[in-house]
């Protein structure tokens, strides 16, 4: 079920580190902020809080693989199987066998580089931690609700609420105030810089319309131009907290609004294209049919063309295989005939030439010669052992003589 996710992972960690989206992080984070992490993990080992950043990239290789054993381990503890914390002076390779023991136990592909996990980052990391948040999310039985807005009375918007309706009558009155003061003022040389703050001005007019002299203004072309001149000045802006839900709220049902408004002119225009669809469709197949109706009999013909076709092609093939046992066939017998011819051609040769009789004289005479030579050598041997022979029997009479003597 992880193979998806494992064959993106892969794809990303073939490219570069740094093709990590900060998405996939992003969704880890959440995981594990659902898994109450930052109170039985942080707290407890007394590590410091990590950012979304952390694994990202590789930067401080030996306190990110630290970070990601102790993750790894307090997860599948989470997922229920006995796994040590990690320290930081064990072996590397002993803690990733066990984390990737435990990744075969639960069908997780495991088929990739193990020098990539002693980098603490990438997108190898973040798919094992994914996996394993994942599952120890299916088992805890954690479910995602929809949320619910409460509707919340503030006082502070009623009041600007309030305050930004300015009825017609106060705003002609404040003007025509204000028009006074700021002629006075002109006419003075004089500029009042805290007139930008509406608070402030609404005050001030309130305060001096009861000394103010409609007679001042009598001529209507004058009031007109100090109402233009005045109005821009007389603006109440509300500003909104960007971070205030209500903005969103409204933001969202406006676009919404825009959508349903946008999408039915699309569905109308879909639904239109639906039925020229259909009814192209429709009649496709009325000619289809037709058309199959009237090439029936062309149709079966083909059939049988084809049948036959196919017949005479198997032939052929039967055929082209019979020559090739044929021709190889002829290449052996061919082959014998050469040699048979060949062993012919020596033994004719051998009859007709005499050169083995001359090789057999030229051995007789050598054996003779051998044997002259042998002759000799045993002529000179009997010579040499008759006169031994008759030297010692010199020597034994002259022994006898003396023997014969000294009785």
């Amino acid at each position: 079920m992880f193979r998806n996710e494992y064959n993106l992972a892969m794809e990303r960690d073939s490219g570069s580190v740094s093709s990590v989206s900060s998405f996939q992080v992003d969704d880890l984070m959440e995981k594990l902020k659902l898994l109450n992490y930052e109170r039985l993990l942080l707290k407890e080992m007394k590590m410091k809080q990590i950012n979304r950043y952390y694994f990202l990239r590789s930067f401080n290789p030996g306190e990110q693989f630290f970070m990601f054993t102790s993750i790894c381990a307090w997860l599948i503890r989470k997922i229920g199987k006995t796994f040590d914390q990690p320290q930081e002076f064990d072996d590397p390779n002993i803690v990733i066998s066990r984390i990737i023991k435990v990744l075969q136990e639960m069908d997780v592909p495991t088929d990739f580089q193990t020098n990539r996990l002693i980098q603490g980052a990438g997108p190898i990391c973040v798919y094992i931690m994914d996996c394993l948040a994942t599952q120890a999310l299916k088992l805890t039985k954690f479910q995602m609700k929809r949320p619910e807005c409460r509707k919340e009375d503030d006082p502070m918007v009623d009041l600007i609420e309030n305050d930004s309706e300015i009825i017609l009558e106060k705003v002609e009155e404040e003007q025509m105030a204000g028009g006074s003061d700021d002629s006075d003022d002109e006419r003075n040389g004089l500029f009042d810089l805290s007139f930008s703050d509406p608070a402030r001005s609404a005050v001030h007019t309130r305060k001096e319309m009861r000394e103010y002299k409609v007679d001042s203004l009598s001529d209507s072309e004058a009031w007109r131009l100090e109402l233009e001149r005045v109005l821009p000045q007389l603006k109440v802006v509300v500003k909104t907290d960007p971070r205030d839900w209500r903005a969103h709220l409204e933001q969202m049902r406006s676009l919404r609004s825009n959508i349903d408004s946008a999408t039915e002119e699309t569905d109308s225009q879909l639904a239109k294209l639906r039925s020229d669809i259909s009814y192209v469709m429709e009649k496709i197949e009325s000619r289809e049919k037709h058309l199959n109706n009237d090439l029936k009999d062309l149709i079966t013909q083909y059939k049988q063309i084809l049948i036959e076709h196919n017949q005479a092609t198997g032939q052929i093939r039967q055929a082209e295989q019979e020559k090739t046992e044929h021709e190889h066939e002829l290449s052996k017998i061919t082959n014998e005939l050469e040699n048979v011819k060949i062993q012919m051609e020596q033994r004719g040769n051998s009859m007709t030439d005499g050169s083995p009789l001359i090789n057999i004289k030229k051995a007789i005479f050598r054996i003779k010669e051998e044997l002259c030579d042998m002759d000799i050598k045993i002529g000179v041997m009997e010579h040499s052992l008759n006169s031994e022979i008759v030297r010692q029997g010199s020597q034994y009479a002259e022994l006898d003589s003396l023997v014969m003597a000294a009785h």
